[in-house]
């Protein structure tokens, strides 16, 4: 393809995608560590003796929990969403710095 806007924009498009599909896994395990802790309080608001929810006791149990009881493409629950926030900001940023670069006549990669 030339050096030019569209391939700029196809090529940051991809970049997108990348990055939602390398970067979910750890965002889905994030946001369930996270969670963790909601589940801990409303345990203890219960008033009830040995409430404690121990849900996951690392991010690797975490992990295993995930792929052993969901499934490993639950690892991507809410891929669309994550690759509509990333594409357009890839797309943003690829192309405006292409077009700058060639602009201000600085090499390529």
């Amino acid at each position: 393809m030339n050096d030019n806007w569209l391939t700029h924009a196809v090529a940051s498009a991809c970049a997108g995608l990348a990055a939602a599909i390398v970067s979910l896994p750890s965002d889905v395990v994030k946001t369930r560590m996270m969670d963790q802790i909601r589940h801990e309080l409303d345990a203890k608001m219960m008033h009830k003796k040995n409430t404690h929810v121990d849900l996951y006791k690392g991010v690797v149990d975490c992990y295993i929990k995930i792929i052993k009881n969901e499934g490993f493409f639950s690892l991507y629950k809410g891929f669309l969403p994550s690759y509509i926030r990333m594409a357009p900001w890839s797309l943003t940023f690829w192309v405006s710095y292409e077009e700058i670069r060639k602009w201000t006549g600085a090499s390529s990669f």
